[in-house]
């Protein structure tokens, strides 16, 4: 691990791209990202190939990331053909490390898939022309697929991640001896708060669309008393 660094002078600032690329992360770079839209994942077969071959938003496409593995979670920034690190915005909510499940994804004449005859994640035709590097994450079940330039570019993501997942591991049991840094420890704690601060938001959401469905079931049944 790095040496102790100087805690970020701006709070507000802690979870910038630039701030924690000043404070040695573990590993980070552009990766390209797979989105697939909601339409398209319960389309039938017949209508995914008919929305692949259209130039519409509806199918499967790669966008531009920018990821830093620092601490205890991985980070994930939207960025622009430049990754101008002042211009990155943090996307979601930070992936926290240790319960991480990262695997190597095989690129075939079908497309890629996490071994050979599984099913197809993403056609040879949807792939970025410039990558032949393929991984995925999983974490809470939900599992993401990335693209880099070359297969040692995967490799050291997998490799990276997997290093971080069994060092948080330790330090969560108190069995890692190395100096944490200081820096880091500041960036975990604005992790952990912007992490609880978007499950307070789900569950707000959660609670308005309980009620919305409550109100509507309890108009449903009134106008099926009055008219019945």
């Amino acid at each position: 691990m790095p040496s102790n660094l100087s805690q970020p002078a701006q709070p507000g600032k802690a979870l910038a791209a630039s701030t924690l690329l000043k404070s040695s992360p573990s590993h980070h770079g552009k990766v390209m990202k797979l989105n697939v839209p909601l339409i398209y994942s319960i389309a039938p077969t017949w209508l995914q190939r008919i929305l692949r071959m259209c130039p519409t938003p509806l199918k499967p496409s790669w966008k531009n990331r920018y990821m830093i593995q620092i601490g205890k979670y991985l980070y994930r920034y939207q960025i622009s053909d430049t990754a101008n690190e002042n211009k990155m915005k943090l996307k979601g909510t930070p992936i926290e490390v240790k319960n991480l499940q990262i695997k190597p994804m095989l690129l075939t004449t079908f497309g890629i898939q996490h071994e050979a005859n599984d099913d197809v994640i993403a056609f040879a035709g949807d792939l970025p022309t410039f990558c032949s590097g393929y991984f995925s994450i999983t974490s809470d079940g939900d599992t993401r697929y990335y693209a880099v330039e070359t297969k040692e570019d995967a490799n050291t993501w997998i490799n990276s991640l997997r290093q971080g997942r069994q060092a948080n591991i330790e330090l969560a049991m108190g069995h890692d001896r190395s100096p944490y840094p200081s820096s880091w420890k500041y960036i975990d704690a604005m992790g952990d708060e912007r992490v609880q601060r978007n499950k307070r938001v789900k569950e707000i959401i959660k609670r308005s669309d309980q009620k919305e469905m409550e109100m509507m079931n309890f108009m449903d049944g009134g106008r099926g008393g009055h008219f019945g």
